[in-house]
């Protein structure tokens, strides 16, 4: 059995404030999924602010694809909650949540859907061959810092926790309720996930790519206090 039947994929990308890159990289990740021959699926979940044209790139992407469901909802909602809201409708057996300004390589979201045949949780690794080019450094030794803490304090053998991109088994997520809003759910998930019992899970290397935005959404300083409750709660 070829291992592209067994996989329906579904890649959930929440979208706020996304306008230069979010066409382009929701056109990647359906071509790189239709030539890989794999069932999917992209949930895009939109918080609609005003003067903000997310929203017409998201559907100018998604009129002639229609794996591409397009969630709307008024106001900032926050990246969690579009990330719950990507879980409860899921459709496929494998769930990857990938960020709308193409920092991540379609190729490697394959090679996670892959991996996660045999596993219920997928992690990454952006750091392998240290800094990526383009990462701010006081935001990568923060980075660091704050994973080889979660390494130590959960027993979970990576080193890239808080990444958002990596690859679970929709089952498992669907079981789980998940408090968070902001995007100490990128942490919340993978603590809670690896919590259950007989849970099988490996890390891949993946590519990086830092992007220029005008706006950019996750602040050190301002969300680290939800980071520490989701480790500590979760724990």
């Amino acid at each position: 059995m070829h291992w592209e039947r067994e996989i329906f994929l579904t890649v959930v990308v929440p979208a706020y404030k996304e306008e230069e890159y979010i066409e382009q990289t929701l056109q990647t990740i359906a071509a790189t999924c239709s030539d890989a021959k794999i069932s999917f699926e992209i949930i895009v979940v939109v918080d609609l602010v005003p003067e903000d044209k997310t929203t017409e790139y998201v559907h100018n992407a998604a009129c002639d694809r229609p794996e591409i469901r397009v969630i709307e909802r008024q106001g900032r909602r926050g990246v969690g909650d579009a990330i719950k809201t990507g879980i409860k409708i899921a459709k496929g057996n494998i769930l990857i949540i990938a960020m709308g300004d193409q920092s991540e390589d379609p190729a490697d979201i394959i090679a996670l859907a892959k991996n996660c045949l045999d596993c219920d949780v997928v992690f990454t690794n952006r750091f392998k061959h240290g800094r990526p080019h383009g990462y701010p450094f006081g935001k990568y030794v923060a980075n660091r810092s704050c994973n080889y803490v979660v390494k130590w304090l959960s027993n979970i053998p990576y080193t890239d926790t808080t990444n958002a991109f990596k690859a679970y088994k929709v089952e498992k997520l669907k079981e789980m309720d998940f408090a968070s809003n902001g995007f100490e759910i990128f942490l919340e998930i993978p603590l809670k996930v690896m919590k259950l019992s007989n849970i099988r899970s490996k890390e891949i290397e993946v590519t990086h790519s830092v992007r220029e935005k005008k706006s950019p959404k996750l602040s050190v300083t301002r969300d680290a206090y939800g980071y520490i409750r989701a480790l500590f709660s979760s724990l």
